[in-house]
């Protein structure tokens, strides 16, 4: 529980921390480049749908001696629906929150999505209006150059939104209820893209703040209206947000955004519910997601197919390793599977013969944080395994795992029994799902990654596992075993 703010008089607040006469920027002026990008999006979203399907109609007929059945007004009839429901389902997807940028993975399903179900109900509208003969090999080229068409335009459209927010647009500010440690660190993660302007409370338990201590809570709305604020994060226990509640129920003089951090915060997924019951709301979530049966599945069909193709690199690295030094080629290690069963995980041996029995002897040498071991150069890493893990090559063994069902492409690192026993109760939460051969961690850094941000990045996917999450996360494994990040 956080310890209670020091109460300190008005005297405190000296004229350094006093009001600065910021000028009442009207807050919708500060929303019009999302408007206008949105707009714009529409408009070129629509031109980029119907210039598809025209390119497609002259690559089918008029480079072509058969004439199409049906005259081209009743072509460019079709093309006109499929282009305005095309934009209108996007919109239902809430692509036109260029601000609020989904992943490209589900960016791109909502795309293949809403330019099928356009053209369905395009056809469907076309056939009520007596046009049932279109040329199938017009829609289908059709259909795959507006998907195309649109993916591409969206890739430009949301770098030209960040060059021109970045360069033109108006910054938020931001004033942050709460001058406790959480405060802090949310004044420097928001200030990346955010105008922090100071922190209102009743006073500080902390030693020094990068930024003023603007006035009591009791002076919040006068705050708010003095600075030009926008938005107010509001980072206090449970216990002390009484009298801000008084005050938000009371409302403000100008548009200001109230964004409140729940205690919760750590255990939400992305994606929970509210519900009314009785008066009152509730937020439901579900602390693990579900795993469909989807996930297996995708394992096997890409693993099989894995393993097929890059056979000879395999059966090379094989040869490698036996080479350069004396012991197995393959080294078998215990580890901890799904909901703590025990397995031996297979990888190519990238070190000595007697690895295990020096591992004390380096103890005091680890540059890992919690109950992780590692260093950067270890004097037990071979010539070969250097290579190896300087690529994530030794890790290619561990196919044969993901074909026994023990591990999956995806998922947390899998643990040894020693660093489990010094687990802390809420990071044994790590071990619900299957581990993986890549995960979060992998692609934020691998062994720069400190533990407990290791573990939960593991949670949050174990929260919020999705098959769209799963195919983002091996994208992004290819450039970070590219650039060698954090492999050592």
């Amino acid at each position: 529980m956080s310890a209670m703010p020091v109460q300190i008089d008005e005297a405190h607040w000296s004229a350094a921390t006093s009001p600065v006469a910021w000028p009442a920027i009207d807050s919708r002026h500060r929303r019009w480049l999302p408007t206008l990008m949105g707009l714009l999006t529409v408009l070129v979203d629509v031109s980029v749908v119907t210039g598809a399907y025209l390119l497609a109609y002259a690559g089918r007929f008029a480079m072509d001696d058969t004439l199409p059945t049906l005259s081209f007004d009743r072509y460019l009839r079709l093309v006109l629906m499929a282009g305005a429901l095309s934009s209108l389902l996007l919109a239902t997807h809430g692509l036109y929150r260029l601000d609020r940028p989904k992943s490209w993975p589900i960016r791109m399903r909502d795309i293949a999505s809403s330019s099928s179900t356009a053209l369905v109900l395009a056809i469907t509208g076309s056939f009520f209006l007596g046009d049932q003969a279109f040329s199938r090999l017009w829609l289908a080229w059709g259909w795959l150059l507006a998907i195309a068409g649109l993916t591409a335009w969206r890739v430009l459209a949301h770098h030209t939104y960040e060059f021109v927010r970045d360069a033109f647009g108006p910054t938020n500010r931001v004033l942050i209820v709460g001058a406790n440690r959480l405060g802090r660190e949310l004044a420097d993660e928001l200030g990346r893209r955010y105008e922090v302007v100071g922190y209102v409370d009743n006073g500080s338990d902390l030693d020094r703040l990068e930024l003023p201590l603007l006035g009591p809570i009791a002076q919040l709305e006068e705050m708010g209206q003095a600075y030009a604020v926008d938005e107010l994060i509001i980072a206090l226990p449970s216990a002390r947000r009484e009298q801000v509640t008084h005050i938000l129920a009371r409302g403000f003089g100008r548009h200001i955004q109230v964004k409140l951090l729940p205690d919760l915060d750590p255990l939400l997924p992305d994606n929970f519910a509210v519900h009314q019951v009785g008066g009152r709301q509730y937020l439901g979530f579900v602390p693990v997601a579900a795993v469909s049966w989807l996930k297996r599945a995708t394992d096997l069909v890409l693993v099989g197919l894995g393993v097929l193709v890059i056979s000879p690199v395999l059966a090379i690295i094989a040869l490698a390793v036996k080479l350069d030094s004396p012991g197995p080629v393959f080294y078998r290690h215990q580890r901890v599977g799904k909901d703590g069963r025990l397995f031996s995980m297979f990888k190519f041996r990238s070190m000595c013969q007697d690895a295990d029995g020096r591992l004390e002897a380096l103890r005091a040498q680890n540059e890992a944080s919690g109950p992780l071991f590692k260093m950067r150069n270890d004097p037990r890493v071979t010539r070969v395994g250097a290579v190896l893990r300087r690529w994530s090559l030794d890790e290619l063994p561990q196919l044969i795992n993901v074909l026994r069902g023990e591990m999956s492409l995806v998922g947390p690192r899998p643990p040894l029994p020693k660093e489990v026993e010094q687990y802390e109760q809420w990071q044994l939460g790590r071990l619900r799902a299957r581990p993986g051969l890549t995960g979060l961690w992998q692609v934020s850094g691998r062994s720069e990654v400190p533990f407990h941000d290791m573990v939960r990045l593991d949670l949050h996917y174990i929260r919020n596992w999705s098959l769209a999450l799963d195919l983002e996360i091996l994208l992004r494994t290819i450039p970070a075993v590219l650039t060698n990040r954090g492999a050592y």
